[in-house]
């Protein structure tokens, strides 16, 4: 699967499972950090556009964005206990496994290319 598609899944699953979660809490007990998780989801769809087009620094970018809330959404959640945050913590993070793996696979496929040009 294509980076800037995984980027979006992503990005959906954080603005839904965020909102989900801002607007199933209580009207007094909403905290506006909740907000975070859809922000980023936001900031992902932005830059999945840049991504399509193969840009590097964009896909660098999401990659570490997701790194920092793969990061952020596992302490959050197990220092709250709280189940959303780590289903958001997992399913960035199979986001982040699959950043990777393609950035691997690009790798291998250069590495190839420029084997057989010699």
């Amino acid at each position: 699967m294509k980076n800037h598609v995984v980027m979006i899944i992503n990005a959906v699953i954080l603005i839904a499972l965020g909102l989900y979660g801002y607007l199933g809490a209580p009207a007094e007990g909403r905290s506006m950090t909740a907000l975070i998780a859809p922000i980023i989801g936001i900031i992902l769809i932005a830059i999945s556009f840049p991504v399509s087009k193969q840009n590097k620094t964009a896909t660098h970018i999401a990659v570490v964005l997701t790194l920092i809330a793969v990061i952020m959404f596992f302490v959050v959640g197990f220092m709250r206990s709280n189940t959303l945050v780590i289903i958001m913590a997992i399913v960035s993070l199979i986001a982040l496994v699959m950043y990777i793996m393609d950035f691997m696979r690009r790798k291998r496929e250069r590495e190839a290319a420029a084997k057989q040009n010699l």
